[in-house]
């Protein structure tokens, strides 16, 4: 076991966002969008990329350190660090970014992704590990992001 792995709780759990008693994951997912939507600056691509790819990095390192413990199952509930950068992911945009119709569109069909897990989205949440937990989430995000993306552009253009 290592010592002192809070910080992997709190960085695995957003702050404790993932102990939330109700659908955990879809709070974590509200919280991200909403970060969004207030923080300006992260509604440009160019700073929401390179902050995807760290929550990403954090996520992964976070989840290995509370797997290796032996803290529940491969993805545990409280585990929400991957609704955070997966939702980021379907938020990523130059055209759309900031639209509320976009942040709607995106939270919605990102949410949908993460409960249906069409492939690949299935094939990164059966398998063990880490970056797996994490893959799951990004692949949704994808899914997410594209079908926004084409949603507004069939809707609004």
């Amino acid at each position: 076991m290592e010592r002192n792995s809070t910080w992997a709780v709190a960085v695995a759990s957003v702050g404790g966002l993932g102990f939330f008693p109700a659908a955990p994951g879809t709070v974590a997912s509200v919280v991200a969008v909403q970060v969004y939507a207030l923080m300006g600056p992260l509604q440009q691509a160019a700073l929401l990329a390179p902050v995807i790819v760290v929550a990403f990095i954090l996520g992964g390192v976070s989840v290995g350190v509370m797997q290796r413990q032996g803290d529940g199952p491969k993805d545990p509930p409280h585990v929400v660090c991957d609704e955070v950068a997966g939702q980021w992911i379907a938020l990523l945009s130059v055209g759309y970014a900031g639209r509320w119709e976009f942040m709607l569109a995106a939270f919605l069909l990102f949410r949908l992704f993460d409960v249906w897990k069409p492939p690949p989205v299935s094939f990164f949440d059966r398998r063990p590990g880490p970056w797996n937990v994490m893959m799951d989430d990004v692949a949704a995000g994808v899914y997410a992001n594209v079908a926004s993306h084409l949603l507004l552009f069939l809707v609004w253009s």
